[in-house]
Formats: structure tokens, sequence, C-alpha cells
């Protein structure tokens, strides 16, 4: 297959309907645009190979964060992205089943592993024809989600023949009561990421969540440093900053809400809000994507 096409090419965008990035309001990605506030990094973070101490420190403040139970593993990774690509290297499978639409990278990169994939329109329909399912929670870009009753349930089913469930909780920040995390069956993979809620994607972090033996082996298939030491200090900062989480979860809630009432009093029927993105449906939504690029939206 092609090249997955993704948000955020502003570059892109600027090439053809002109303007510069400051012209312009970028709501392609998901990405909250109220950005944690990194402080100034001591020269040494910059200077030396990260050490295992802050590698360390770095995963106990991101378990406490995503409540990760203590019979789970959590490995920290140059973002979630670079897990996806890794996934088929270390799980064998004979057909893996996709709930679609969702983020191109899931399919992509299973197919150039060589696995059997099909994209399904429900997780029931993946479930009966597949050995690995992956599924994100809440979905981009229709909004759907699952309960944690729903995926455990999924997850049993994958395991009376010794498959896994992925799910990919990019976009859950806001959403926590969705997570699978706190009570992660063993053949459940689970992804977060960082850059999404703390508005810092060009930081690279994200997280695995999973047994010991897949975590193991993720571990050494990333080689040493696989996170910088920049990522490493303001994700422990970040993740241990309680004030801000909370208070950027009530901002995020309160300002996504009167969003959704702006456009919904445009005529546009209101599908999803995630908090971290919505869903529209318009008439044309082709030409009235066109429309709002010619003002640089």
């Amino acid at each position: 297959m092609a090249g997955v096409v993704h948000g955020g090419r502003l570059d892109a965008a600027i090439a053809i309907y002109g303007g510069t990035p400051e012209d312009w309001i970028d709501l392609s990605t998901g990405i909250n645009p109220h950005a944690y506030p990194v402080s100034e990094l001591e020269d040494q973070v910059w200077q030396r190979l990260p050490d295992e101490h802050a590698h360390r420190k770095l995963e106990e403040a991101a378990r406490q964060y995503y409540r990760v139970g203590k019979n789970s593993s959590l490995v920290a990774a140059n973002g979630t992205q670079a897990i996806i690509q890794i996934l088929p290297q270390l799980i064998s499978s004979k057909s893996v089943g996709i709930v679609s639409p969702t983020y191109g990278e899931h399919e992509y990169c299973w197919r150039n592993s060589g696995a059997a994939v099909e994209l399904y329109k429900s997780l029931s329909e993946a479930l009966g024809k597949s050995d690995v399912v992956v599924v994100v929670n809440p979905n981009n870009p229709d909004g759907r989600t699952y309960r944690q009753d729903q995926l455990e349930q999924a997850a049993g089913i994958l395991a009376s023949r010794s498959g896994f469930l992925i799910v990919d909780e990019a976009f859950g920040d806001v959403m926590p009561e969705l997570s699978i995390v706190p009570n992660l069956p063993v053949n459940t993979i689970v992804l977060r990421s960082f850059g999404k809620f703390f508005g810092l994607a060009g930081l690279r972090l994200g997280f695995s969540i999973c047994a010991r033996e897949i975590a193991d082996q993720m571990v050494k298939a990333f080689g040493p440093w696989s996170v910088s030491g920049p990522a490493l200090a303001i994700g422990l900062q970040a993740l241990s900053d309680q004030d801000w989480i909370s208070g950027m979860k009530a901002k995020i809630e309160v300002q996504s809400s009167k969003q959704a009432d702006q456009i919904s009093s445009c005529g546009l029927n209101l599908v999803a809000n995630t908090c971290l993105f919505m869903v529209f449906e318009a008439e044309d939504g082709i030409e009235l994507s066109q429309l709002l690029m010619t003002e640089h939206i």
C-alpha cells in the first residue's frame, strides 16, 4: 500500500493555499493547543547520554499517571509510532483485524510485515475472523468509544485462540474511564501517547503497557537510549504535575464544549466529541474542507 497521509502537514497546506504558519488555525491533529510549560533544562540533559536512573524515574511517573497495575509492565519509547512499527516483529500473527476507519499506520505497518490484514467496520466483526485485533479508543476519526468491559470481553475471546488485543489509547487522557490499563488482560497491549494531551508532539514520547514478556522483547528491540534525555526530563516533570493535569482536563472539557456549540450553530451535526477532537457531519465535507483552507483553517 502507499504511504499514509497524516494531519499536521501545515507546510503542504501552505504550499497550496498560501499564507504563513502564523496565519493558520491547524485543527488537523487533535493535539492540545495549550502545551505544557517546559522549564529550562540543565545542561547535562543535553550533553550526556540518557541514563538508566532518569529512564526509571520517567517510567515510575508514567505508571502512576496511567494507573498501571502491579502485574503489568510499561515501556517508554520514542513516540507510539515507534511501538506501532515494532509490534509486528514481536507478535506472530496469521491474521490481523483492524477496526476502521482509523489511524492509518496500524494497517501500513502490519501489511509491511507480511501479515494478512483485513479492515472491519466493527469490533465484533474483527473478533470473529482475526487472531490479532487492533482498536483505537477513542477512535480517530469517527469518535467511537469502547467500555472497559467490552474490551476485556474481546481480550477473552482472543485469548481462547492465543490471540492479542492491541488498544491504542492515544486520545484517552481526557477520558480515563475508558482505559483498560488498570485491569489489563495478559494478552492485551495498550499504547499511550504523551504528546497529544500535553501538547508536545514534537518531543516524541509514548508508552506501551503490556505483559512482562512482551515488554522485555520490546526493550531489547529498541536498544539503548530509545528516549532522549530532554524527553525523559520533560516527561517526568509533566506526568508528575497533578495541578497542571487536573486544571488542563477541566479547561479542555469547557473549551471543547464551547467549540462544539459554535460549530453546531453553523448548521453542522455533531457526531462525537472526545475533547481532543470532535466529529461533525456536513452535506459536502470535501467542499467545506476546501473552503475552510482558503480561509487558512
